[in-house]
C-alpha cells in the first residue's frame, strides 16, 4: 500500500472513530441508550461501494475498538456487540455486492443495517440475556434498521457529489 492509501486509510478510521464517539455519546443520554443511527458507518458503506473490502474491515474494526477506549467502555459488552455487529454488516455487504453487483447504494446499506442489528441481537442473546424473550424487538430493530440504512445511504450520496474526488485509493 502507498504511503498516500495509508493515509487515507488513517484519515478514513479517524473520522468514522469520532463520528462513533460523539453518536454514542449523545445517543447514551436519551431513554433508548441501545439504540445508534450508525452514522459511523457512512464510512464504511463508502469503502464497501469502493470495492474496498479490506480497508472496510480495518475502519469497522477500529472505530469499534477507539470508540470503547474513548468512551470507557472497552472492557464492556459494548465492545463484543460493536465489533461483531459492525464486522457482520461489513461481510453481509461484501456478499451482497457479490451476489447481486447491481444493488444500489441505498440496497447495500440496508442490508448492512439490519446485518448489524441482526448479529447484536443474537450477541446480546448468547452473552448476556439468556432468555429468547429479547426477541420481540427483532420488529422494531428490522424498522430501524430500514430507517438508519436508508439515512446512511443518502447521508453518503450527498457527501459523495459534494467532495470533487472522493475516491478510495487504498
Amino acid at each position: 500500500m502507498k504511503r498516500s492509501g495509508w493515509l487515507f486509510l488513517a484519515f478514513l478510521t479517524a473520522t468514522a472513530s469520532a463520528v462513533h464517539i460523539i453518536e454514542s455519546l449523545i445517543m447514551s443520554m436519551l431513554p433508548v441508550p441501545f439504540i445508534r443511527v450508525g452514522l459511523s458507518n457512512i464510512v464504511v458503506l463508502y469503502l464497501v461501494m469502493e470495492r474496498q473490502i479490506a480497508p472496510a474491515f480495518v475502519v469497522a474494526f477500529a472505530k469499534s475498538v477507539l470508540g470503547g477506549i474513548a468512551t470507557f467502555s472497552l472492557l464492556s459488552p459494548m465492545l463484543p456487540l460493536s465489533l461483531g455487529g459492525g464486522l457482520f454488516a461489513v461481510s453481509m455487504m461484501s456478499l451482497g455486492l457479490v451476489i447481486r453487483p447491481r444493488f444500489s447504494i441505498f440496497g447495500i446499506s440496508v442490508l448492512g443495517a439490519l446485518a448489524h442489528n441482526a448479529a447484536q441481537l443474537i450477541l446480546v442473546r448468547l452473552l448476556l440475556i439468556h432468555n429468547d424473550s429479547l426477541f420481540v424487538l427483532t420488529p422494531i430493530l428490522i424498522l430501524f434498521a430500514l430507517l438508519s440504512g436508508l439515512v446512511t445511504a443518502y447521508i453518503c450520496v450527498y457527501l459523495k457529489e459534494r467532495i470533487p474526488g472522493l475516491k478510495a485509493t487504498i
